[in-house]
Order: C-alpha cells, then structure tokens, then sequence
C-alpha cells in the first residue's frame, strides 16, 4: 500500500478514532479491530498493526515504521506520545493536522527540492563535520567508520590496518545533530528508537561514487548512539 494513495482525510479519521478509542481507555487489539471494520482503505494496515501488537510489539513503534502508509507527523507524533505516556492525545493531534492539510490541499515537499533548499542555505555544523568525516575515512583507505557517544558527547572513529583510529572527538552540543544527519543521509527516520539499517550513496568529484551500509543501534535512553558504516566504493561492488 502506497501512501500517496491513501487521501489525507482517511488518514485523519483514523488517527483520531483510535486515538479516541484509545483514550476511552478500550483495549489496543480491540480498538484496532473497530478501525480496521470502519476504516476500509486502511483495513490492511490496521489488521497489519493488530497482529504485530497482538504478538507483543509496540504499537507506536510498529506504526513509526510503517513509512509507507503512515506520514512523517503521524510517525514522529506517535513515538513521542509513547515516550511521554501520551499516545492518545497524540494520534489525535496528528489526526488534527492532517485533516487541516487536506482541508487547506497543502502539498508535501518533495525530497528534491528539500535537496535544493538545503543546498541554497550555509550547511549546518553537522553536515560539514558529517561531510569531513566520510571524506576522511575514504581517505584513509578505511573499510569500516563509526561514531559512539552520547549526552557527553561523542568520538568518530575509522578502521585503519585492522584497528580503529579516532578521528575527531564530537562536543555534546554536535553529537546529536551528527547522528540524525547521518541517520538522514542514510534515509533511516532519526526519531526511531530501534535498531536500523540504510544505505548513503556519495558522489564526490575527487574521490568517486561509494556506497555507505549504515547500521544505526540507539541505547535505550534514546541519547546514546551507535552507528557503523561499512564503505565501498562502487566499482568494487
């Protein structure tokens, strides 16, 4: 199922039913199956999320990583409803919003042209240290990079000759930033919680195409962070 086909407003209804259901305090697996009977165009989804939850998985985070029917707003909304006790009062919230979106049409941006508005504006302390970090390793001949730390901060670190080398020492006030734009380039959502995977193709002129595998492992706090990167240049693959 293809969100672009799902109308905005379905969207809404069924935010806010379960999470009016949710509130009324009804069972997760029974509220679910109420939406899945009444809302048709998202029956499968739902039945989806009713067998995931039934075998003990979160329901926020199951519907955070469903990307392809669920949007950005109703994703991030439902993980910080879960982290913050919540979840009700944030499925509508979200059902609010995408009902005010298709009552006023508003058109999503395009990943392109976020592409190009970023490429209009300074880049970011993280993006340039995100930038100098692969442009380092790949300099370095190294086949593997990854980046550790946490509230504190953090260290990047390459695999040079079989043992690892730091590469830069991360202020606390960067770490964070670094980690959701590698998470970003590597198209993993910076809000998951959980264990990811995703994939950086960079194009540079002096250096060629590579293809960064990027495994992305959050401590429990949702603070700490993990993230490896195994490179290879594209013509090795």
């Amino acid at each position: 199922m293809e969100r672009r086909r799902i109308d905005r407003a379905v969207l809404a209804l069924w935010c806010r039913e379960l999470g009016a259901l949710l509130r009324l305090e009804v069972p997760a697996l029974s509220a679910l199956e109420v939406v899945a009977q009444e809302i048709e165009p998202l029956a499968a989804a739902t039945v989806a999320l009713q067998t995931a939850v039934q075998g003990g998985d979160s329901l926020a985070r199951r519907i955070a990583g469903m990307h392809e029917v669920f949007p950005p707003v109703v994703r991030a909304a439902v993980l910080t409803g879960e982290a913050t006790g919540r979840l009700p009062e944030a499925l509508i919230a979200a059902g609010d919003c995408l009902a005010e979106q298709a009552r006023l049409n508003v058109t999503p941006t395009t990943a392109a042209r976020l592409a190009e508005l970023a490429e209009q504006t300074a880049p970011a302390p993280a993006v340039l240290l995100a930038r100098r970090l692969l442009g380092r390793a790949i300099e370095l001949g190294a086949p593997r990079l990854r980046i550790t730390g946490g509230a504190q901060g953090g260290t990047a670190e390459a695999e040079v000759g079989g043992r690892w080398e730091v590469l830069e020492q991360v202020e606390p006030e960067v770490f964070g930033a670094l980690c959701r734009r590698v998470k970003l380039m590597a198209d993993i959502p910076y809000w998951i919680v959980e264990p990811a995977v995703g994939t950086i193709h960079l194009n540079t002129a002096e250096q060629g195409t590579w293809t960064l595998a990027v495994q992305a492992i959050p401590d429990d706090d949702g603070v700490g962070q993990h993230i490896e990167m195994t490179l290879i240049a594209r013509e090795q693959e």
